[in-house]
């Protein structure tokens, strides 16, 4: 991270971290904020600066792409070169059977993608290990201490990244999973509580998988519960840190990277780990379906098409989730945004705007003559009996935390962290892609994926460079290794994503298929969400300062919170 400060005439300031400093100026002598003029410096160019003149000159640097790279994406390598894991030894019976189905032909589509995970596998194994063979030790030098740490969300990114550094870290050391959970402090009451959020249970239920698929390994889970007060009380710091941003949805993201970077947190027991099974297990997660929560809010979403406890199909399987980002509400059939009345409104609004306010885009939300289809009503009713349904046990309530004794709680010491940060960019991950490609299909969404990964820099990588930095951590991120980058961008998008399939099946297919391959699959038909919205910051934050979710957008600017006085008193 590098920002740029040129607001005084004659000086150049250069900076990891946009400084706060009045300075006078010759002109008028009036203080300049110089916080409102930095300036993130991009990446890939060189500059050059004679000091004796002030004159700026620069180029940019050539990209090299290795030709091997892109070779492997007409010529697929043998299955015989899929990188080995150390206790179970892929083989090609193995493999066949993760991805070959008994009873289901494999299309010449489907060989091609299997064949594209193959390659993506070997690439992302070698960016994992370029990262984390050679980490530091801790300050204690001791091998109880973790050297790498994963920021762990329990989606399919993060999973796979834990999956493949067990296969370069000393197997005498751990390997931290941090996980990071907001509550508000009415949600805590008086009582000290565990934060229940959708990122948690996931992370949970790919934890245990873990446990299971490497047993040998000493996985630490630390559970990072944040209070919104603790959030205001860092609140400046944070501000300062992801300058010159300053959006809501910068904050939020930034906010869950800085407490995730600093590691303090409580080791999650397995007891825990064991009510949240059962929970899961009294009311399966199938589909769209979720289990029913004390907000009647999803907290996980499946790709649909799946069976539930009893082994009968979900009457839910078929209604697809709302594609909005940020919204769980189920999409009405027939809906031509594939969303809830409530998103629709929203998508109808600008261009019922500009014909006049006279369009009717949506016949299933618009329905002629005041007339409501059959899928709405059945929504209707089942949101009605969902509401006197009590939530299951583990999952969806706030349970007593462990004691806050010195055995539970822990900083994790890891100055190495790595980050799922590209992979929705590069492989079509978020619910805005599908919108994107109802709208102009696969060519419209290619382009929207490369102006997503060119803005890389500057919307997310200083921003959270300097949130992990500022506790002395280092971020380092496989999605974004320059072959893994080359190779993606190499691959046709229909051997990357198929957005005819489901949420959480079609989006990042490739690497779905990847992280079958590795032997986790709990994460493989997870739907995504995003950091703010999965670790809950997003709805305890935008509550708190613009009254509701809903009138906070995500480049709005965001505003001091009013609770900021009652906290510290010193804003």
């Amino acid at each position: 991270s590098l920002v740029v400060n040129r607001s005084v005439g004659g000086v150049l300031v250069l900076s990891s971290v946009a400084m706060d400093v009045p300075i006078s100026t010759n002109d008028n002598d009036n203080l300049c904020n110089f916080n409102k003029m930095w300036k993130e410096i991009p990446p890939g160019i060189v500059y050059r600066l004679n000091t004796c003149t002030g004159e700026e000159t620069s180029f940019s640097m050539p990209r090299v792409v290795n030709k091997d790279i892109l070779d492997m994406t007409v010529r697929p390598f043998p299955i015989s070169e899929i990188p080995q894991h150390t206790n179970e030894p892929l083989n090609q019976s193995t493999i066949a059977c993760l991805l070959e189905p008994s009873g289901i032909d494999v299309t010449q589509t489907e060989k091609n993608v299997d064949a594209a995970a193959n390659g993506l596998l070997k690439l992302l194994d070698r960016a994992v290990k370029r990262r984390v063979a050679q980490a530091p030790l801790p300050k204690s030098q001791s091998t109880s201490d973790a050297s790498v740490a994963v920021l762990f969300s329990g989606g399919i990114d993060s999973v796979v990244l834990a999956a493949l550094s067990h296969r370069h870290i000393p197997s005498s050391q751990p390997i931290d999973l941090i996980n990071i959970s907001f509550y508000s402090d009415a949600d805590n009451g008086c009582n000290a509580t565990t934060p229940t959020s959708p990122d948690r249970l996931a992370a949970i239920l790919s934890y245990n998988e873990m446990l299971r698929r490497f047993p040998d390994r000493r996985w630490r889970f630390i559970a990072v519960d944040v209070p919104y007060k603790e959030v205001l009380e860092q609140e400046k710091d944070i501000l300062r840190l992801i300058s010159p941003l300053d959006s809501t949805m910068d904050f939020n993201i930034a906010t869950a990277f800085w407490f995730a970077g600093r590691g303090k947190g409580r080791i999650l027991g397995m007891d825990e780990v064991e009510d949240v099974k059962r929970g899961l297990q009294s009311k399966a997660v199938v589909g769209n379906d979720t289990m029913p929560t004390f907000s009647q809010e999803p907290l996980l979403r499946f790709a649909k098409g799946g069976k539930s406890s009893n082994g009968k199909e979900s009457s839910k399987a078929a209604r697809p989730t709302c594609v909005r980002e940020g919204c769980n509400r189920l999409a009405l059939h027939g809906c031509v945004f594939w969303a809830c009345k409530f998103c629709c409104g929203k998508f109808q609004g600008p261009i019922s705007s500009y014909l006049g306010k006279s369009a009717r885009l949506c016949p299933a939300h618009n329905p002629i003559n005041g007339q409501q289809s059959n899928s709405n009503g059945d929504r209707k009713s089942s949101s009605r009996k969902q509401k006197k349904t009590a939530p299951p046990t583990g999952v969806g309530k706030r349970q007593p935390a462990p004691p806050n004794s010195e055995k539970n709680l822990i900083t994790s010491c890891a100055k190495i962290l790595l980050s799922g940060v590209g992979a929705d960019e590069q492989m079509a991950g978020y619910g805005r892609h599908r919108t994107t490609y109802q709208r102009g299909g696969y060519e419209v969404l290619h382009a929207e994926l490369q102006m997503e990964v060119g803005r890389l820099w500057k919307r997310n990588l200083g921003r959270d460079d300097r949130c992990l930095s500022d506790h002395g951590k280092e971020a380092r991120f496989p999605y974004l290794d320059e072959d893994v980058m080359a190779y993606l961008e190499a691959l046709p998008l229909e051997e990357k994503c198929d957005m005819t399939r489901p949420l959480g099946e079609g989006d990042k297919l490739v690497l779905r298929k990847v992280a079958r391959m590795v032997g986790v699959v709990e994460c493989s038909s997870l739907v995504k969400r995003a950091i703010q919205f999965g670790s809950r910051i997003a709805k305890v934050s935008d509550k708190s300062r613009f009254g509701s979710s809903r009138k906070a957008t995500g480049q709005k600017k965001i505003v001091a919170d009013k609770g900021l006085d009652g906290a510290n008193g010193n804003h």
